[in-house]
């Protein structure tokens, strides 16, 4: 069922755009809702749609070799309202490595690539919002993968605790852990010493 142009209004990231672009995207807009632990998409299968999350929390995450779960991605409309694709879009491919899983009850607005793209050409404004998107996502994935190559895990947890605080409070610690590459032991481990750390100044 496509959504109704009201609906988008009534968002923060789409109030910048023309009415006529608001409906415009709403003929392509999906509403989709995914309870915990359900998942929008499962490795191996293809996935052609790009979409913004208005509510709840996912995490990205892959399998490796050994059968162990790889946390690469954890996404929440609380830290950037941007439209979002799988990484497989800058290859060109549409079959996707990862799953994608809600963390909790999420909500999400769903488009079909192609068309979005297409819209993203004949109109400014979301035009505008696609590169928007595609900067911050790109940012994020130089910040990410800064952090594994260059800073302690204690840096890391830090900086996790300091800018992404509605998913230290809604995600499992064995996810944490996992995103941040450490061991949940390890994890236990930095949260007691800064919790002391902090004791101390107090």
């Amino acid at each position: 069922m496509a959504a109704q142009p009201e609906l988008l209004k009534d968002l923060e990231l789409f109030r910048h755009l023309s009415d006529e672009e608001h409906v415009a995207l709403s003929a392509i807009c999906r509403l989709l809702f995914l309870p915990k632990k359900s998942r929008l998409v499962e490795s191996g299968e293809m996935f052609d749609h790009v979409f913004v999350m208005t509510s709840g929390l996912l995490r990205w995450y892959f399998d490796s070799d050994e059968g162990t779960e790889n946390n690469i991605f954890l996404t929440s409309e609380k830290e950037h309202a941007i439209i979002i694709g799988i990484p497989e879009f800058y290859d060109e491919q549409r079959k996707t490595k990862y799953n994608i899983e809600a963390v909790m009850d999420t909500q999400l607005l769903l488009f079909q690539k192609d068309a979005f793209e297409e819209l993203a050409f004949q109109y400014r404004g979301i035009y505008q919002f696609y590169i928007k998107s595609l900067k911050i996502t790109i940012d994020a994935l130089r910040n990410r993968t800064e952090q594994l190559c260059s800073q302690s895990p204690n840096t890391r947890y830090e900086t996790f605790l300091k800018n992404r605080s509605f998913i230290t409070r809604n995600a499992s610690r064995k996810h944490i852990a996992n995103f941040l590459g450490i061991t949940p032991n390890s994890l236990s481990r930095l949260t007691a010493r800064l919790h002391k750390k902090t004791h101390q100044k107090k």
